[in-house]
């Protein structure tokens, strides 16, 4: 103590005692304290930066792309049907097998039919003998006439029966084309090429229009795949459509088929249909699609993941999805602020691309994104970052161009 007075004194050039030296000993000691309080933020300030994977915000054009769920069908699906009542014979084709267009299926009786055309042919040979006959009284009574050796009725007569006879070989001829029909019917052939399914029927069945299904045929090559679009992302494709925002590629309407994580089916498929009123009960807008299918590996009724080519969002600010954050208060992303810290930035998510996720409003053209690292950083983070180039941007394109 006498020696920190001695201190003092010299310091301040003040005599003090030992019972003036309490205050100024209490007035050091929270001066001291003061200064330890505002050491406590530079060992804040002493933090490491963060390190993360930053992307500069470009607009280019963008493919759209997102999976939306589709289903199989064949590309003609026909029921056939016997179109005569008889006595079913004979199935001549393995179910579940592949058939050709033309290929005898079913084999009914065909006796019946057989002697229903022998009788119209027989038919048809006296109508034709009665053709002869009323021809001759015709050439006759038109030289008879000449010397009136017969009157006009009589002469009006033999015209009258040529006519007739020549309407009973008319009659007679259709008879026999329709027997020949039902006889050939007695033969059930496959209209188109494609895979049967069981037979609905047995041999020894009688078969006629109340019990006519004997099967169906579904053909495969090509197939069809129906696919669903929720009615508001079409609505906004065609409101952007019609704003210029986006386009179709030329010639590029195109479907890429999803089989599984790792398995994408080699053929994409074309689309050539649209529908143009959205389903009631699913709230969804039918597009059909024509997909290639030469070794029958896609099957009616199978559900598909089905992903769009050719759709182009012109001039679009895209990032990754691993990018985009959510809370309460809603969608937002990391940007890299002057000083390097991260700050929160609310944006407004448009279509799925095949780069990422379109962003509609939020971003502006050269603004730095955190992309990987989000985890690790919180707004006011000092960020270490590190620029990488999209896929799909005008950077990695003449990266790539300089590559080949």
């Amino acid at each position: 103590m006498g020696s920190l007075r001695q201190r003092l004194q010299m310091v301040f050039g003040i005599q003090f005692t030992p019972r003036s030296l309490m205050p100024v000993f209490a007035l050091l000691m929270a001066i001291f304290a003061v200064s330890g309080c505002d050491d406590q933020p530079q060992v804040a300030l002493e933090q490491p930066a963060v390190a993360v994977n930053v992307l500069r915000a470009d607009a280019h054009a963008v493919p759209i792309g997102g999976l939306y769920p589709g289903r199989a069908m064949g590309s003609k699906e026909v029921q056939i049907r016997a179109r005569v009542e008889g006595i079913l014979l004979r199935r001549t084709y393995t179910e579940g097998q592949a058939v050709k267009a033309g290929q005898l299926l079913f084999q009914i009786d065909s006796a019946p039919f057989q002697v229903a055309l022998n009788r119209s042919k027989a038919q048809l040979a006296q109508a034709n003998a009665g053709l002869s006959a009323a021809a001759r009284r015709w050439e006759r009574a038109g030289e008879l006439i000449k010397t009136n050796a017969i009157s006009r009725r009589e002469r009006d007569d033999a015209e009258s029966d040529l006519n007739f006879a020549k309407a009973a070989v008319q009659l007679a001829e259709a008879e026999v084309e329709a027997a020949q029909i039902n006889l050939d019917y007695t033969q059930v052939r496959a209209p188109i090429a494609g895979m049967t399914s069981r037979e609905q029927l047995s041999e020894g069945s009688l078969v006629g229009p109340g019990n006519s299904l004997l099967t169906e045929i579904t053909q495969l090559d090509p197939i069809l795949v129906n696919v669903s679009l929720p009615d508001k992302l079409m609505l906004s494709i065609r409101r952007m459509i019609e704003r210029g925002e986006v386009e179709f590629a030329e010639g590029k309407r195109e479907v890429e088929i999803i089989l599984g994580p790792d398995d994408t089916y080699p053929y994409l498929g074309h689309v050539d249909f649209t529908e143009s009123a959205i389903d009631k009960m699913t709230g969804t807008v039918q597009l059909r699609a024509t997909v290639p299918n030469p070794d029958s590996s896609l099957l009616p009724g199978q559900f598909l993941r089905v992903r769009l080519h050719g759709l182009v969002s012109l001039r679009s600010i895209v990032v990754p999805a691993r990018a985009i954050m959510q809370s309460a208060q809603g969608v937002y992303v990391y940007r890299v602020d002057k000083d390097n810290r991260a700050e929160i930035v609310n944006v407004t998510l448009g279509l799925e691309s095949e780069e990422g996720v379109i962003i509609e409003s939020g971003l502006n053209v050269g603004d730095l994104v955190v992309v990987d690292g989000v985890s690790r950083v919180q707004a006011g983070t000092l960020l270490a970052p590190t620029e990488i180039v999209a896929e799909g941007s005008a950077e990695a394109l003449a990266v790539e161009g300089k590559a080949q």
